[in-house]
């Protein structure tokens, strides 16, 4: 096969320029708009002191409601998205999503009150996700010996976007101020929409002998005991992720960061696992012909969760930065098998709506994480945010790990 070949050989076969084309525009975008999210996310209990919310306590719950709405809104409008991409086309999700970006970051920049800040973030929540949209386009525009590769692309794209964003927006906070912060975020994904436009090609889409047949229905793709298997999975990875992402910049204050680098700290801390996972997740896919493709998701789970279960008992900054980078190398694999995993049980008419599925289920874990994190930083400490959701992920992958090599 083309695939074995490729992972094989490390050649990429000959790739069309539309394909190519598609691949970059659509990375572009997801790195423009995550890079902006995670340059104003880690920044937001700061931003809600600068619009007057008092109190750690009520600065904890507000930062995990802020972080949790727009994910639980996007719960129930993914899904639509992804059956409309089905039906109308992969594109204009794209374009919809980048644009959605735009004017709610825009719209957070004019916020004064705390509850304004919610109602933007909740239209973010209702009118964005890139990232279901990318995912739903790639898979159903790149033949089958290249999606792994592809995915694996788009992930080492949020990855870097994980990296430069918060180092940059720290950085930024902290010279020209986090509401000029917004603005600017939402005038860059907005020419970004445009670029979208003038260069996306959906020439190639599903075949014929697919786009002739019945579209399955939502409980038809959720049957499938694999299929809700990994979205528990999913779930749970995306608990460990957000439970700390929230209260960040809290967390590494209290490590002894001077007040007035915080930010930028906070920025670097985010840069320490975000390289890693850029670099190595194409890596991760070449691993998989040769490891198997749950031995290799095991391996990441595990050691992920143990790492970031180490980042809430270590006593100072230098190790967390430490620990940090281990993390990400271990999640560098994650997102691109486990979605590549998924699209393997679903139809070609039916790639957008699975892309939505998995990507709800990414929601509910950033909606879970954010709210229970910032319960865990309240009653039990800031540290709670990483150990609790870490031991979890690490159970979660052991028996993940078990019940791969009881079915090999």
């Amino acid at each position: 096969m083309a695939s074995e070949q490729w992972f094989e050989t490390g050649v990429v076969p000959q790739i069309p320029s539309h394909e190519r084309a598609n691949l970059w525009v659509v990375c572009a975008a997801q790195f423009t708009c995550l890079a902006g999210m995670t340059a104003v996310l880690p920044l937001l209990p700061l931003y809600l002191q600068k619009i007057g919310v008092d109190g750690h306590d009520t600065l904890r719950y507000w930062t995990g409601a802020l972080s949790a709405a727009p994910f639980a809104i996007a719960m129930f409008a993914t899904p639509m998205w992804g059956a409309l991409a089905d039906r109308i086309g992969h594109k204009p999700m794209v374009v919809r999503s980048v644009i959605g970006i735009a004017i709610a970051t825009a719209g957070m920049g004019f916020a004064q009150t705390p509850i304004e800040l919610l109602g933007w973030r909740g239209v973010q929540g209702a009118v964005s996700g890139v990232f279901p949209a990318a995912v739903g386009l790639l898979t159903t525009l790149t033949p089958e010996a290249r999606v792994g590769r592809a995915l694996a692309v788009l992930q080492a794209t949020r990855s870097a976007a994980v990296l430069c964003g918060p180092l940059m927006g720290g950085v930024l906070a902290d010279v020209v101020g986090i509401r000029p912060l917004f603005l600017g975020v939402g005038a860059i994904a907005l020419a970004m929409a445009a670029v979208c436009v003038l260069v996306l090609d959906e020439r190639d889409g599903a075949p014929a002998s697919a786009t002739s047949l019945p579209q399955p229905r939502w409980r038809d793709l959720l049957r499938q005991r694999s299929v809700l298997g990994m979205l528990a999975v999913v779930l749970t990875y995306q608990i460990t992720v957000m439970a700390s992402w929230p209260t960040m910049a809290l967390f590494v204050e209290r490590l002894g960061v001077e007040r007035d680098a915080v930010a930028t700290m906070t920025g670097v801390v985010m840069f320490a696992q975000g390289l890693p996972s850029m670099l190595l997740a194409t890596t991760w896919v070449r691993l998989v012909p040769r490891f198997g493709l749950g031995r290799i998701l095991g391996v990441s789970i595990i050691v992920s969760g143990l790492t970031n279960l180490a980042v809430g008992v270590v006593p100072n900054i230098e190790s967390v930065l430490v620990l940090r980078c281990l993390s990400g190398v271990a999640m560098a694999g994650f997102i691109p098998l486990s979605f590549q995993w998924l699209n393997g049980y679903a139809p070609e008419n039916a790639r957008g709506r699975m892309a939505g599925i998995s990507s709800t289920a990414m929601m509910q874990g950033n909606v879970v994480g954010s709210v229970a994190g910032a319960w865990l930083s309240v009653e039990v400490g800031l540290a709670a945010t990483f150990w609790v959701p870490g031991v979890l992920l690490t159970l979660t992958g052991l028996a993940f790990a078990g019940l791969s090599r009881s079915r090999r």
